[in-house]
């Protein structure tokens, strides 16, 4: 019976150290801190520089929902519903012959 306790103990023991010896082959050196988003402040507020390019990107647009619930001349309640969404994607690059601009709206109804 010790033989077998001892005999697991030790692959344990030499598990844990293997698993420890891989760990501490990882590389110790730490990666330069990468900048996701540069703010791109030719165009005005807004814009950012799509990665990689020299293109400014602003992306906006709005929400709007409305909920009404009248009388419809003295018959039974009414209600109703309306939304309405716009997204604006606006995009600028700099040539030798101007600012090349693609601008585009996207608008939804819902009544």
């Amino acid at each position: 019976m010790k033989l077998v306790k001892s005999l697991l103990l030790g692959s344990a023991a030499g598990i844990a150290a293997v698993a420890g010896a891989q760990a501490a082959d990882l590389p110790s050196r730490k990666a330069a801190p990468v900048e996701y988003v540069r703010v791109c402040t030719a165009y005005g507020a807004g814009f950012f520089y799509i990665p990689g390019t020299d293109t400014c990107l602003r992306i906006s647009g709005r929400v709007r929902a409305e909920y009404v619930v009248g009388e419809r001349y003295g018959e039974s309640d009414a209600y109703g519903t309306r939304a309405r969404g716009r997204l604006n994607i606006d995009a600028r690059t700099q040539t030798a012959y101007g600012t090349l601009r693609t601008f585009i709206r996207y608008e939804l109804t819902n009544n």
